[in-house]
């Protein structure tokens, strides 16, 4: 491989994808009112401050829809870059702060600066904001891998280099063959090793279990993922193992339940961090005072001022070296180190390396974020499915150009010698796992015993075909999503018939390809969302399973058109959340027109799983 053109057609497709991100944001703000910006979910049009508090440090601001409605603003997450605004007229002032946390009514917004007054006191509006920090960050990566011959060989695609594994703490003796195969392969590596988990597999089992052993050998670790969420997974199963974690990230982009583990919790507790809170608060009182002297008449103000100013300035930096020590000092003790793949590039890391990088997921980031931990590392550990969600990619020219490749899948395919797959799942019922199984795994998947025939009734899966019952995909006013409102009715009756055989709305899941009809279902559904009922995309569903999962595939039209149903990968994720049970809906006229849904609905036929809608409503 030329692997100096390789990199600059990265850089090239990496500022594609900013343009196309770019231009989206344009285009709206250009095109779109707020209220239709709102609509597309890249906005919150009215939203009222009802609670003030803090976060590690930071202002906490959370806002709440009018007359307790959903929120809406679909597009705006946990992580989110937010511009507060007022509901009337510009603001110069608009303050922008990082969405720390989102439920259905509301959205809480940490401020690194206390927010203009017009922001707590009376009605906002919310607008999702484009970051640059991202792009920059890749390309940055990409720039300093061609100055970083370590890993040229491997991108090039020369043989990966195996040892014999070292020996190592006890293993778990849960582990089953294959699980202890990727450990023994991840720990003879001398380059890089893959595993490959599809669905239910137990990835992140072996992932912890290779930097548990890591750590008893006192080996740096760095363990990463391209989201907050699935770090913040890793964060606690590495707790669970007993594992001392640092997680490394903006305290608003992390679970509760991790805030404990993070660095700057950490800081708080060591002893120069406390010297230094102590010495901040002498600094932040010095300058107030310092502010009070300027406002007093008589001789020697001025200087007396500057003078307390100088003193305070002077704290500040104390301030600043203590905690930097302090830093140091949790990190070097670290026996995990965690962070996002573009949370790596922070301060708190800038110089320190690592002998192993763990990335989770790694088949949901693009080729050069994973280099954001591989140029911190001497040897390398890729984790994910690539027959599941690839990486987002919104540039038509960066998608052609193969920027949706990740690194996994790229090495993955030359390389098999050099991944494991993982083939005893423990997530679903026999029925539910034999068509993706089949489609996609070649039927190399096996389920465990335990999970093989466990069932909520005698149907783990059904197939609801509406083909004939006229329920009409539509384009929502101001949107570029789709809904199916009769799909919508049906699968809101399904989560009902599950709730009549003894399940809790938080064991159920409804997944939808289209953000619309998941709007829809969230309106049709509240009372069940309040209790804890999931209505999500099939994007938020990455790496997560219910005791029972409902499918509405939304497309139903006569030109046969399935829009991204195609990408057969995202439908892998829908079809195998499920544990016991697996409802199916959807119009086998329109999708059967793939040839993948239509071996789904010839195999759910042959195991009596079809249903007509007729018989349901």
């Amino acid at each position: 491989m030329d692997l100096e053109g390789h990199l600059q057609r990265l850089v090239s497709l990496l500022e594609a994808e900013r343009a196309a991100d770019r231009k989206r944001f344009e285009d709206a703000a250009a095109r779109l009112s707020l209220r239709e910006r709102a609509a597309r979910g890249m906005a919150v049009a009215e939203a009222d401050p009802v609670e003030e508090s803090g976060l590690s440090g930071r202002a906490l601001v959370t806002y709440a829809a009018p007359a307790g409605r959903e929120i809406g603003g679909t597009q705006i997450g946990i992580g989110s870059l937010v511009r507060v605004l007022p509901r009337r007229g510009p603001a110069e002032d608009a303050p922008t702060g990082v969405v720390a946390r989102r439920t259905r009514g509301r959205i809480s917004v940490a401020f690194d600066d206390a927010p203009p007054d017009w922001a707590t006191e009376g009605r906002v509006a919310l607008e999702l904001l484009p970051s640059p920090v991202t792009h920059d960050r890749l390309v940055g990566a990409v720039r300093r891998m061609q100055e970083e011959p370590r890993w040229h060989p491997v991108l090039r695609g020369e043989a990966l280099r195996f040892d014999e594994a070292p020996a190592s703490a006890p293993g778990r003796s849960s582990l089953n063959a294959e699980q202890l195969r990727a450990v023994e392969l991840a720990e003879s590596a001398q380059d890089l090793a893959l595993v490959h988990g599809p669905p239910g597999t137990g990835k992140t089992t072996v992932l912890v279990e290779i930097i548990r052993r890591a750590a008893a050998r006192k080996v740096p670790v760095l363990a990463c993922a391209p989201s907050n969420l699935a770090v913040d997974n890793l964060v606690e199963r590495l707790v669970a193992a007993g594992v001392r974690p640092v997680r490394v990230g903006h305290p608003a982009r992390v679970l509760e339940s991790v805030l404990e583990h993070t660095l700057e919790a950490r800081v708080r507790e060591h002893e120069q961090g406390r010297i230094a809170a102590n010495v901040l608060r002498d600094a932040l009182r010095l300058r107030d005072a310092a502010r009070k002297q300027r406002a007093k008449r008589g001789p020697g103000r001025f200087s007396e001022s500057r003078a307390m100013e100088r003193e305070a300035r002077a704290l500040f930096a104390e301030a600043r070296e203590r905690e930097d020590r302090a830093e140091a000092d949790v990190l070097e003790r670290a026996e995990v180190v965690l962070a996002t793949l573009t949370g790596l590039d922070t301060p708190a890391l800038r110089g320190r390396g690592f002998e192993l990088a763990v990335i989770d997921e790694a088949t949901q980031a693009v080729e050069p974020a994973a280099y954001l931990a591989l140029l911190r590392a001497e040897r390398a550990i890729l984790a994910g499915d690539h027959l599941q969600l690839a990486p987002t990619v919104l540039s038509v020219e960066a998608q052609k150009g193969g920027l949706a490749t990740s690194l996994f899948e790229r090495i993955a395919l030359a390389q098999p010698a050099a991944m494991v797959t993982l083939a005893e799942q423990y997530r679903m019922n026999d029925a539910i796992l034999r068509y993706p199984n089949a489609a996609l795994y070649g039927g190399a998947l096996r389920s465990h015993p335990a999970v093989a025939k466990h069932a909520i009734d005698d149907a783990p899966l059904e197939v609801i075909d509406t083909a004939g019952r006229g329920f009409e995909e539509e384009t929502p006013e101001a949107s570029e999503s789709k809904a199916n409102e009769g799909e919508a009715a049906l699968a809101a009756a399904e989560v009902e018939r599950l709730l009549e055989k003894g399940l809790a709305p938080a064991d159920i899941a409804v997944i939808a390809p289209y953000d619309a009809q998941v709007q829809r279902l969230r309106q049709m559904l509240p009372a069940r969302v309040d209790q804890g009922l999931e209505v999500d995309t099939v994007d938020g569903f990455q790496g997560r399973e219910k005791e029972a999962v409902v499918v509405t595939l939304v497309r139903s039209n006569e030109d046969g058109e399935v829009g991204f149903l195609a990408d057969i990968r995202r439908m892998n994720v829908a079809l195998t959340r499920a544990r016991k049970k697996l409802v199916v809906i959807g119009d086998s006229a329109t999708v059967s027109r793939h040839p993948f849904y239509e071996g789904f609905f010839r195999d759910a036929e042959k195991q009596g799983a079809w249903r007509s809608a007729w018989d349901r409503c």
